[in-house]
């Protein structure tokens, strides 16, 4: 709330009366000589006000808006009619504009609009009273001085303020109040709890002052000692002098550790300087790539749809089917108006002369029955010829959609949807939260056709949202994955985006209810992708960011967990004299097998798995084994299903009881994923993604070849050995040449995969790759293809990101010494 020479100085003088056009804008602050620091700050606030565009409204301006095209006195004979009737129309559009509001005990509050409208009108109609006029003008001015403030205020947003009357100064004023009453009462609590921290301190220092005194006689004891020490002080001297020599033998030591720390400062400090640079070289490249975003979409090369569009093959024949069945109804169709546009072209001629002879069975062969006079039947041809110029065109644009889906499925990247509101469009992959739906289910626009658009996204109209909670996403993705290891029991699904495809589309084909299945899944995917870390992992794989190996590795981490917890000793008997069921364990020691599971993970990670733990269980102190079981096996390592299982057809197909209204979600529909699991998963994909970034900036660094212009190597020409010595800065010679020769789709050579497991796992399995294969020279490759192609085909994870070995061993040791 300000007044006004606060919003618009160069409308009113120095105490808030309006300024004549011959007074200067800076007249309050005007004089001779140099200005003080308050005066020049104040000046410059006043040149920013006036270039500043503020919309001031006072009472009459608020008025005119709604009195400005009401009915006018010339077509009413009588000025009190007149009056009656524009006043009730004013009154009306307030209500309308600014409904009257009640207090609580039901009395009608003041309202600022009906208050500008009626001393508007009290103005207007003084002016008609004649020899009244300037009597009832004088009340009107008096009154309005009474009623309104210079207090105005902005109560629709931006720049725009309001002349407010005195009611509702005192409104917001006794709102200031009362939270300021708030605010002291808060003061005197925190006072209160000052004073007692002073009495805390207060008897703090008393106990210092105890310690003191018990200081001081220990000090008069040890002056005691010490003259008992002067006593013997040629002895030490005597002792001093091999103490010299030892101390010579020290500084020599010193003096060497000394140049170490120097040393290792100065790496210390070029380590600082590196990080800095990269730091600054991160944060300049995510802002290049933020901004090329939109025109690396539209200038995707041709090279990326080159991929085997992954299409099963009955599938593919399948649609090669409903396309030439297609084809043939769009042949007889149109055959059927050729036959009907010869028919009329031969009785064109023959209009103006007599009346035209149907041909009955050719009108019989399309189910026409004939009528009483030639105009009704002339009007059920007509009615015919439209519904099958509806049927061709919706032929036609199944045609289109079968033809735009037999194309290669683009390579997994993230699309970006955009939301249709009333007012604006908004991009459903950037924003957090969900996306505004107050008037509605939310509608998307199309991502079209094109062949750079995911298979699951093409789609032609626009497509109404369906709501999916987080609980629900989660147990759709458990679901996918469980149809993808049961389609990959007898064919190829390809990458995870063609997946989604296959998922929702059983029967080859979208339709309406598909592209809203397929829509609303991966606008569910981006949003929750940032509050439930199975979400996030499906969408980084999804969209290409990581591979798909990361989720398996997660598997392979939650089942190392789960064999490490059957060796720990259980706390109500022998391990080998209990079943699961029965097993016992001490939350304490499953914290314990946490931290040796991730021996290289930071404490402050290891405390937020250990806070899990406890969230899971209510903070008790034991658990049973086969509860922990129940938690950890649905995101373990799950056995496929036999190839010949007839419900194994049915486990690659979505269930609409996923998302039906009594499912609850989670893993295997047992509600929400615990916190446990959640944790396990959130850190593990974190150490990914943060590598997957790394591996991306260090490979953008990578020298590009200048002398290839020809363009047959894409935009970012650079040679393979030159990607394979960046990439071992960040992950070593070994593991660089295997995620090198696994991107491209090369063996290393010895027939074992031992390169192709060494970028998966991460770690130097069979370190030798780097020494035994010779990557070819002067081989060339697109920079951006090569980083996409190791981010999508390559676990890009850290060394030692669990030790499953390592702690089952530390268990069984454990174990051993409890049953000692």
């Amino acid at each position: 709330m300000f007044k006004l020479p606060l919003l618009q100085p160069q409308l009113t003088g120095p105490n808030g009366v309006e300024k004549k056009e011959s007074q200067s804008v800076m007249a309050p602050f005007a004089g001779t000589g140099s200005r003080s620091g308050k005066e020049s700050d104040l000046a410059a606030a006043v040149a920013a006000a006036q270039t500043a565009s503020f919309d001031v409204r006072g009472w009459s301006r608020q008025a005119k808006e709604i009195t400005s095209d009401l009915t006018g006195s010339d077509k009413y004979k009588s000025l009190a009619l007149h009056a009656e009737v524009k006043l009730a129309e004013a009154l009306e559009r307030c209500e309308r504009v600014s409904p009257i509001t009640r207090t609580s005990s039901g009395e009608e509050r003041p309202n600022k609009l009906r208050t500008a409208v009626a001393c508007q009108l009290l103005g207007e109609f003084a002016e008609l009273c004649g020899p009244f006029s300037g009597v009832l003008i004088t009340l009107r001015d008096e009154l309005l001085k009474a009623v309104y403030s210079w207090h105005y205020a902005s109560e629709r947003g931006g720049l725009s303020f309001d002349q407010l009357p005195w009611f509702a100064v005192s409104e917001r004023l006794e709102r200031d109040k009362e939270a300021m009453l708030e605010e002291r009462e808060a003061f005197k609590q925190q006072l209160k709890e000052q004073q007692e921290a002073v009495g805390r301190i207060e008897e703090q220092m008393n106990a210092f002052r105890r310690a003191t005194e018990a200081a001081q006689l220990d000090a008069a004891t040890l002056r005691a000692h010490l003259d008992r020490v002067v006593v013997s002080e040629e002895s030490a001297r005597l002792e001093a002098k091999t103490g010299r020599e030892e101390l010579k033998k020290l500084r020599k030591e010193y003096l060497k550790m000394k140049d170490e720390l120097e040393a290792e400062r100065d790496a210390h400090s070029k380590l600082q300087e590196r990080h800095a640079e990269l730091h600054e070289f991160t944060a300049a490249r995510i802002a290049d790539l933020n901004a090329a975003l939109m025109a690396a979409e539209a200038e995707a090369i041709d090279a990326k749809r080159l991929a085997e569009s992954r299409m099963p093959p009955e599938v593919y024949e399948k649609l090669q089917a409903t396309l030439a069945d297609t084809q043939s109804e769009l042949e007889l169709a149109q055959s059927h108006i050729r036959d009907v546009e010869a028919v009329n072209t031969k009785l064109a001629h023959r209009l103006d002369i007599m009346t035209p002879r149907p041909v009955w069975r050719k009108i019989a062969e399309h189910n026409i029955q004939s009528g009483r006079r030639t105009a009704e039947l002339v009007h059920r041809v007509e009615e015919k010829l439209g519904r099958y110029a509806n049927e061709l065109e919706e032929l036609k644009s199944r045609l289109n959609l079968a033809a735009a889906l037999l194309q290669p499925d683009a390579a997994p990247t993230e699309m970006q949807l955009t939301l249709v509101t009333e007012d604006s469009n908004y991009f459903l992959t950037e924003g957090g939260g969900s996306a505004p739906t107050a008037n509605g289910p939310a509608v998307a626009e199309p991502c079209g056709l094109a062949p750079t658009v995911p298979r699951c996204l093409r789609w032609p109209q626009r497509v109404t949202l369906q709501t999916i909670s987080q609980d629900q996403m989660e147990g759709i993705i458990m679901a996918m994955w469980k149809a993808r290891q049961a389609m990959d029991v007898s064919s190829s699904s390809g990458s995870l985006q063609s997946f989604v495809y296959y998922y929702f589309n059983p029967q080859g084909m979208a339709n309406a209810d598909t592209a809203r299945m397929c829509y609303s899944f991966y606008y569910a995917c981006s949003t929750y992708a940032k509050s439930s870390a199975m979400v996030r992992t499906f969408w980084l794989v999804m969209t290409g960011q990581v591979s798909e190996a990361a989720a398996t590795d997660q598997r392979i981490m939650v089942s190392g967990l789960t064999a490490l917890l059957h060796s720990l000793p259980a706390v109500n008997g022998a391990a080998g004299d209990l079943i699961a069921s029965e097993r016992i364990l001490h939350i304490e020691d499953v914290s314990s097998a946490l931290e040796r599971l991730f021996p290289n993970r930071p404490s402050f990670r290891i405390s937020k798995l250990r806070e899990a733990l406890r969230n899971q269980f209510g903070g008790a102190e034991t658990v049973r084994l086969d509860s922990l079981q129940a938690v950890l096996a649905p995101h373990g390592l799950q056995t496929p299903p036999a190839s010949t299982a007839p419900s194994t057809a049915k486990l690659t197909r979505f269930r609409q009881e996923l998302i039906g209204p009594g499912s609850k979600g989670g893993a295997a529909g047992n509600g929400s994923v615990g916190p446990l699991i959640s944790m396990l998963l959130a850190q593990h994909i974190d150490e990914v993604q943060a590598l997957c970034m790394e591996v991306a900036t260090q490979l953008a660094d990578t020298p590009p070849i200048v002398d290839a212009t020809d363009g047959e190597h894409g935009d970012n020409p650079a040679e393979v050995v030159a990607v394979v010595e960046k990439l071992g800065v960040l992950l070593g010679p070994s593991r660089a040449t295997a995620c090198v020769l696994t991107a491209m789709g090369f063996s290393t050579g010895d027939g074992s995969g031992a390169g192709r497991r060494s970028s998966a796992e991460g770690d130097d399995v069979g370190g030798n790759v780097g020494e035994d294969v010779v990557m070819p020279l002067g081989a060339i490759v697109d920079l951006v293809d090569m980083t996409a192609w190791v981010l999508r085909r390559c676990l890009i994870k850290p060394v030692g990101s669990y030790d499953v070995t390592g702690a089952i061993q530390w268990a069984r040791e454990a174990l051993d010494d409890a049953g000692t």
